[in-house]
């Protein structure tokens, strides 16, 4: 089966135009782009020099910004290494952000897989992680610029910016809270106008990492996922900061949809090092001369680059090389300025993060609608030869076959993601939770869910008796979803003369259910610490209240409002519009987004918004 590459279609836009995709990981990022000229087949091509690499250049860069004492953007990516940038050395005041990514708060992921910000490296002062991720933003922006002038020539960039579009990839567990953040960090960097929140909804795009990896795939592997496509195909993103898992079976040529609600893990690559730096600290700070901070950050970055990439088997003893010649140490097995540790403990590093991707693969695998007959394993911790290797043996009893489809494994999140723009290969997703409205009930005397809840009712000005907080599902967890299924839940309201001339916004707030199961409580109070507030959908009603006449009651007149809300849950943004009857024909208006309650300022999408 060719790949979507082979039969992508020729750009059939009348202007010159430009996609370009950003993929900022915890521990790398990397810039993939497609020149789009009307009638020809775009290309995906990736960018692979940035300033200060060395040896000819790379496709990722580090992710890491160096502030000068003022806060200002000092040094970013390879040139934050002393090593090849010696002025960072002659700067007072130098702080690095590093691992910003999570500190990106995802509260509920925080708590079921009990990660804690103070595992990792503090973000610089007055700087958050939004503030880091638009400065790394606008260096991989203006690289991106340089690469292509340098190559294709200044006029074909003036040519094609004016008319360009970007995706940002995100993990798996990522949500509409987070992608907003995303989007005030495109603004900081200069993507897209700062003073326009429309602008940036118009050419700011998502993928997550699971979907954009399949893209890839298919790219470089098309005839393996034609092989397997029919049954389940898991693709594992393992990136240095999270797992993500997503599966999918075939349904069309280089068609697939969702077969299980996707996940995502904090156990990537950079908590590997972590635990390696514990253990170092543990271990040598009872001695003087090496259980020094500065020694041990050495040893920790010797470990990163050398040690855990070459690692291959518990069986055998590595050195993590730090000194000089003459730093011996019996005690703490230090020769000639390495540390010597057994295979078993570099294991133990491993362990928890090989523990959660099984755990997850079988979880998967259970959910899954169809059986899993191969795992495609993407991203840069998938190329430690140890963790596939694990990963083979496992799962080669269960006859699922885990496969690594590229040597460039590292870049296969921006050239998915620019695939995912081009080729739009997945047409409908499964829902990773229940997503519903609290909701009053009219009191039923014969109920005994209503009874046992008799101390909370509620009387209305009209004399009805309701009982509070009980939930709406609106869409059920693990329900596949087309990218153009609707859901609407239909509202009224009756006005007097005065409330209706006050009205003017319509709030309603959407709640998702967090629980293992999918069939989510009908009653808020049955598991509080699993509901969320996910959002608020705002409408101007103004459209609507025009198209509304009077009606009296007596001489007294009175006004019913009936509309919809609307809501997109197959994209991969979630998205709301607000629907009306005017003369017996609908009639659609914009609604917003407001995932942070306290601000002001809202997303709007307009009616009729085509999908990302």
């Amino acid at each position: 089966m060719p790949g979507p590459e082979a039969q992508r279609q020729p750009y059939r836009g009348s202007k010159r135009g430009l996609v370009i995709a950003f993929d900022i990981g915890t521990t790398f990022s990397g810039v993939s782009y497609a020149i789009l000229e009307p009638n020809q087949v775009p290309k995906i091509h990736g960018v692979t020099q940035y300033p200060g690499q060395v040896n000819g250049g790379d496709s990722k860069i580090p992710s890491i910004v160096c502030y000068d004492a003022t806060g200002k953007v000092f040094a970013v990516g390879a040139e934050t290494d002393p090593d090849i940038n010696p002025d960072l050395l002659d700067q007072e005041g130098i702080k690095r952000a590093e691992w910003f990514k999570l500190h990106i708060r995802l509260p509920h992921l925080n708590q079921e897989q009990n990660f804690t910000l103070e595992q990792m490296p503090k973000l610089p002062p007055k700087k958050t992680a939004i503030d880091v991720y638009g400065d790394l933003l606008a260096y991989l922006y203006q690289a991106t610029k340089t690469y292509i002038c340098q190559r294709q020539g200044s006029d074909i960039w003036d040519a094609v910016v004016t008319n360009a579009e970007y995706i940002l990839t995100h993990p798996n567990g990522w949500e509409g809270k987070q992608q907003s953040e995303l989007r005030r960090a495109a603004r900081l960097a200069g993507l897209v106008k700062r003073a326009s929140s429309s602008d940036a909804l118009k050419r700011v795009h998502f993928v997550t990492e699971g979907e954009a990896s399949l893209h890839f795939c298919l790219n470089k592997v098309p005839t393996v996922l034609d092989q397997y496509g029919k049954d389940g195909v898991m693709v594992v993103d393992a990136g240095g900061g999270t797992i993500d898992i997503s599966t999918y079976t075939s349904i069309a040529k280089n068609k697939f949809k969702e077969i299980a609600p996707t996940e995502c893990l904090y156990q990537g690559s950079a908590f590997v090092t972590r635990r390696a730096t514990f253990f170092l600290q543990g271990f040598l700070t009872p001695s003087k001369k090496f259980g020094t901070p500065d020694i041990i950050e050495t040893m920790t970055g010797f470990f990163n680059r050398t040690t855990k990439t070459s690692f291959k088997s518990p069986s055998k003893t590595y050195f993590i090389r730090f000194g000089r010649v003459s730093d011996n140490d019996s005690e703490y097995g230090i020769k000639a300025g390495s540390l010597r540790l057994s295979g078993h403990e570099i294991a133990g590093f491993f362990e928890p993060a090989i523990k959660g991707i099984i755990e997850a693969i079988e979880s998967q695998s259970k959910n899954a609608t169809k059986p899993i007959k191969a795992v495609f394993l993407v991203g840069g911790f998938s190329t430690s030869d140890y963790l596939f290797s694990r990963l083979e043996d496992h799962f080669e009893s269960r006859n699922i076959k885990i496969l690594r489809p590229d040597a460039y494994l590292n870049k296969a999140v921006p050239e998915g993601a620019v695939s995912y723009h081009l080729d739009h290969c997945v047409t409908s997703r499964m829902s990773k939770f229940s997503y519903g409205i609290r909701a009053d009930e009219i009191y039923d005397p014969k109920n005994a869910e209503h009874r046992a809840r008799e101390s909370k009712v509620i009387c209305k000005p009209n004399g009805e008796r309701r009982v509070p907080d009980g939930f709406t599902t609106i869409l059920a967890k693990a329900v596949e979803v087309s990218e153009t299924k609707e859901f609407r839940k239909p509202f009224q309201r009756r006005f007097d003369q005065q409330a209706f001339d006050d009205f003017k916004i319509q709030y309603n707030t959407i709640r998702c259910y967090r629980g293992e199961d999918n069939k989510a409580p009908h009653w808020l109070d049955e598991a509080p610490e699993k509901f969320d507030s996910l959002c608020r959908i705002s409408a101007d009603m103004t459209p609507v209240k025009n198209s509304i006449t009077p009606q009296y009651k007596g001489s007294t007149p009175y006004y019913t409002l009936k509309f919809n809300v609307i809501l997109l849950f197959g994209l991969t943004e979630f998205r709301a519009q607000i629907a009306w009857k005017e003369n017996g024909v609908e009639k659609r208006g914009p609604a917003s987004i407001i995932y942070d309650f306290r601000d002001e300022k809202h997303e709007e999408i307009p009616p009729g918004a085509p999908p990302v």
